[in-house]
């Protein structure tokens, strides 16, 4: 069977609830289980005492809608990977609580239905199972899909949305913007620290103002001054704004003690190498273009 058609038979799986069938299993040995199933990390922090277990519903970026369409499409699969978790929970009251993501709660329940075999059919040996991914076409609202690790960039914004993208934002507020040729054919892998969220910027809106607009999104997690650099984006055509965004840009790029800068400084010097010849545009006055509305929080 083609690699094309395992992925087809195995999904959905999150965001099906009627991939689930009789009763929850019990007695799972859960942390072994999940260091078969590929996920070692998750499996040592099951094996350590906690005080309790929280359920995160958020994504910690307003671009991404993952964790609340599982509690909102497969609130039964959560539930269960709740019930599996308290189960093995070495419980402390000197311990922190546990937190763990609504949707890691529906693949633990689903690992404890099917096994690790059947969760490392797809992906890949580094992320292993399905993933859900927050995808935004600049035309009406984001949408939330389920794929594997490695599926390509184009395969994830569909036909009519890769033929319409000029770049893609790839992981949100902590993202980089690839020129689209490069963005389409890449393949899919989230990374730790970055939203799983792909955002395409259609060829007739600015790009520019979506970096503004994004930015501004991620301002409230940073320490440096993100807000100064919108409002030097929002007319770059003043004396010396320009300057001032590359130079900061590049300043904050050093500034591993404040991730959120530094991802914010990131995703600012990738649109600088994306979009030349629009900044320079709006450098000297410049936009015929207006700003997408697509990827701001629903």
């Amino acid at each position: 069977m083609s690699a094309t058609a395992t992925h087809r038979l195995t999904l959905p799986r999150l965001l099906a609830q009627d991939a689930i069938e009789g009763p929850p299993p019990l007695g799972v040995d859960l942390v072994p289980l999940l260091a078969d199933a590929g996920l070692p990390a998750l499996a040592a922090r099951l094996d350590e005492p906690a005080s309790r277990v929280l359920v995160i519903s958020g994504d910690g970026d307003p671009t991404c809608h993952n964790n609340e369409t599982v509690l909102r499409r497969a609130p039964r699969l959560v539930e269960e990977g709740l019930r599996q978790v308290d189960g093995v929970l070495r419980r402390s009251g000197q311990a922190r609580p546990l937190a763990v993501a609504a949707e890691t709660l529906a693949q633990i329940a689903l690992i404890a239905r099917y096994g690790p075999a059947w969760f490392r059919a797809i992906g890949t040996p580094e992320v292993p199972g399905s993933v859900l991914c927050t995808v935004h076409t600049g035309a009406g609202l984001p949408q939330v899909v389920e794929t594997a690790a490695g599926t390509p960039v184009r395969t994830l914004l569909g036909g009519s949305g890769a033929r319409a993208a000029r770049a893609v934002l790839l992981g949100g507020v902590t993202g980089v913007w690839l020129p689209a040729p490069r963005a389409l054919d890449t393949r899919w892998e989230p990374r730790d620290g970055s939203a799983r969220v792909i955002s395409m910027l259609p060829r007739d809106r600015c790009a520019v103002a979506e970096t503004a607009r994004v930015l501004t999104l991620a301002a409230p997690r940073c320490r440096g001054d993100v807000v100064r650099m919108v409002a030097a984006l929002d007319d770059l055509a003043e004396p010396g704004a320009f300057d001032a965004v590359v130079r900061w840009s590049t300043q904050a790029a050093e500034r591993v003690d404040d991730p959120p800068t530094h991802a914010a400084s990131r995703l600012l010097l990738s649109a600088l190498a994306a979009f030349p010849e629009e900044f320079e545009a709006h450098a000297g006055g410049r936009c015929a273009v207006e700003p997408m509305t697509g990827i701001e929080p629903a």
